[in-house]
């Protein structure tokens, strides 16, 4: 089991379609993903995208898969990782399970508001 391990799930008041195309996104995936280097290993259109680490300190994958509900959309994010070499103490992983919620929680809180919101983002 990797030390990190994390399932978060967001309602988006959004079609999928408008998610998908915010996700795939080169300068997004950098900001959302941006505690790691994350290549795209599938891109799977309305259904979301997998990521894997190509980090000198972290090994794993990342994943946001896309579920259409009510022609809205709920986000399942998937993050499984390691460290390189040895693994983190118990204590250390603990608290990097914490801050990666809690980081990507607010990212994906973000994430809502733009699509939900875009009025709003654009100060319009």
């Amino acid at each position: 089991m990797p030390q990190l391990d994390l399932i978060i799930d967001t309602y988006v008041h959004s079609r999928p379609d408008v998610v998908a195309e915010r996700i795939t996104d080169r300068e997004w995936r950098h900001q959302f993903w941006s505690q790691w280097i994350v290549v795209v290993v599938e891109e799977r259109g309305l259904e979301g995208v997998r990521w894997k680490l190509d980090d000198p300190h972290a090994t794993g994958s990342t994943e946001i898969w896309i579920q259409p509900y009510r022609d809205r959309s709920l986000l399942h994010t998937y993050v499984r990782v390691d460290r390189v070499g040895r693994p983190w103490p118990r204590w250390m992983a603990a608290v990097m399970q914490r801050r990666v919620r809690a980081d990507l929680s607010r990212k994906l809180w973000t994430l809502k508001d733009e699509l939900e919101w875009p009025s709003a983002a654009t100060g319009r």
